[in-house]
């Protein structure tokens, strides 16, 4: 049995100049593999703001980039391996992705939240996962999402 720790982000590459996850990669049988690529969709048409999901699409290996400071070792030989994002929530107006919810005392429960940072003027072509640990009871759940594999952990005393 493996020891439970909060869930991990796939690896960031960049597609089309934006960052996305890098899901999966699978054969082709008439060409190079194909990789399933997700990334967070927010209602930017205008109209009632609905909840964000998670996008995805299945594009050639060859039109994506590596980031540098990523591991790719996942996905290095054989194709077929799939990875899960973590599901979403919002957070102070912010759609982030819930790696865990931890428990400090009888009462008190945290969740541990990642968010993608892609600031050029900081780090250009360096997007970076950034992790907080806010109170969860702060944390909005999202109809849609799957909280199920999301670990309940005892933070130690």
């Amino acid at each position: 049995m493996r020891d439970l720790g909060p869930l991990p982000l796939p690896p960031l590459v960049i597609y089309r100049s934006a960052v996305v996850l890098w899901c999966g990669k699978r054969a082709s049988p008439d060409g190079p593999p194909v990789v399933d690529v997700a990334w967070v969709h927010n209602n930017d048409s205008g109209e009632p703001l609905g909840e964000p999901v998670l996008a995805g699409a299945q594009v050639l290996i060859g039109d994506i980039d590596m980031i540098d400071g990523q591991n790719y070792d996942v996905f290095r030989g054989a194709c077929g391996r799939m990875l899960t994002a973590p599901p979403l929530v919002t957070y102070e107006g912010a759609s982030l992705f819930l790696s865990a919810w931890w428990q400090s005392g009888p009462r008190m429960w945290w969740a541990d939240l990642l968010r993608i940072v892609d600031d050029p003027a900081l780090s250009p072509r360096r997007p970076r996962v950034v992790g907080r640990r806010v109170p969860a009871a702060e944390v909005q759940r999202l109809d849609g999402q799957d909280y199920r594999p999301v670990p309940r952990l005892r933070a130690s005393e």
